[in-house]
C-alpha cells in the first residue's frame, strides 16, 4: 500500500466518499431483498423484478454522468447526487402498510440514480489525483475502499437492524416455546416465519405480524442512517473536493 497517496487531500476525500457511498448502497440492500420476500411475501422471481427499477436507474445515472460532466464540474454533480440519494432514503423510510412496495421501489430507484454519478466520478478523482506512476496503487486502493465500504455497510447496518428486530419481536414470542424455537424467531425474520408455521393459527399469526413489523422498523432505521451518512458525505465532498473540481472531467467524458 502506497501510504504517500493519502497526503493528497483530493485522493483521501474521494476515497472516503467512495467508501461511504458503497457503505449505504450495500448496507440497505440487505434489508430490501428480505423485505420484498419475507415481509411482503413475494416469490423470488417477482421480488427480483421489483428490484429492476433500482438497477435500471443506476445504469441511466451512470450513462448520463459523462454527458452532464461536459457542462458542469464534477463536485456539484456528486453533491447533487448525494442529496438526491438522501431523498431516496427518506422515501424508503416510509415503507409500511399498503404503500410499502411503492415506497420501496421509488426510494431505491431514487437513491440508486443519485449514487450512480458518485461512483463514476470518485473513481475518476481517485485515479486523477495520483501521479501516473502510482496509478496501479490508486486503482487498488479504490477497489479496496469499495469492498471495505460494502462489508462495513452490511456488518454495521445489519447489526443495528438485528438489534432492533430482536427488541421488537421479543414480547411476541409465545410462552412455552422451546429454546431453539425462541432463538430462531429472535434471530432472523426467516426463522420467525418457520417457527410461526409450526404454531397454532392465532399464536403463529401474532408472532408473524410482530416479526414483520419489527423487521420493517429495522429497515426504516437503516434508511434514516443512510440518509444521514450521505448528507454528511455531501458536505465533506463539497468542502474538500471543491479545489480539485477539474479532476475526473477528462476520463469521465
Amino acid at each position: 500500500m502506497d501510504i504517500g497517496l493519502f497526503h493528497e487531500r483530493a485522493f483521501s476525500a474521494a476515497l472516503a466518499t467512495y467508501l461511504l457511498a458503497t457503505f449505504v448502497a450495500f448496507g440497505v440492500y440487505l434489508f430490501i431483498t428480505q423485505y420484498l420476500q419475507l415481509v411482503l411475501g413475494l416469490g423470488p422471481l417477482e421480488a427480483g423484478l421489483w428490484t429492476l427499477p433500482w438497477a435500471v436507474m443506476f445504469i441511466v445515472g451512470s450513462n448520463l454522468t459523462p454527458v452532464i460532466v461536459r457542462r458542469l464540474d464534477p463536485v456539484p454533480i456528486m453533491v447533487g447526487g448525494l442529496v438526491l440519494s438522501a431523498i431516496g432514503f427518506v422515501v424508503l423510510s416510509r415503507v409500511g402498510g399498503s404503500s410499502g412496495l411503492a415506497m420501496l421501489v421509488a426510494g431505491s430507484a431514487l437513491y440508486s440514480f443519485g449514487l450512480a454519478p458518485v461512483f463514476t466520478l470518485t473513481n475518476d478523482m481517485i485515479l486523477g489525483s495520483a501521479p501516473p506512476e502510482r496509478a496501479g496503487s490508486a486503482s487498488a486502493l479504490s477497489e479496496t475502499s469499495s469492498e471495505l465500504g460494502g462489508a462495513l455497510g452490511i456488518a454495521i447496518l445489519g447489526s443495528v437492524g438485528t438489534a432492533i428486530y430482536r427488541a421488537g419481536v421479543g414480547d411476541a414470542i409465545p410462552a412455552g416455546l422451546s429454546l431453539e424455537g425462541s432463538e430462531a424467531a429472535r434471530g432472523t425474520l426467516g426463522g420467525a416465519l418457520v417457527v410461526a408455521g409450526q404454531l397454532p393459527l392465532k399464536a403463529g399469526s401474532e408472532l408473524l405480524g410482530a416479526a414483520r413489523e419489527a423487521f420493517t422498523h429495522s429497515l426504516v432505521v437503516a434508511a434514516w442512517i443512510c440518509a444521514a451518512v450521505v448528507l454528511v458525505t455531501a458536505v465533506v465532498a463539497a468542502r474538500l473536493l471543491r479545489p480539485t473540481a477539474g479532476l475526473g472531467r477528462p476520463s469521465a467524458v
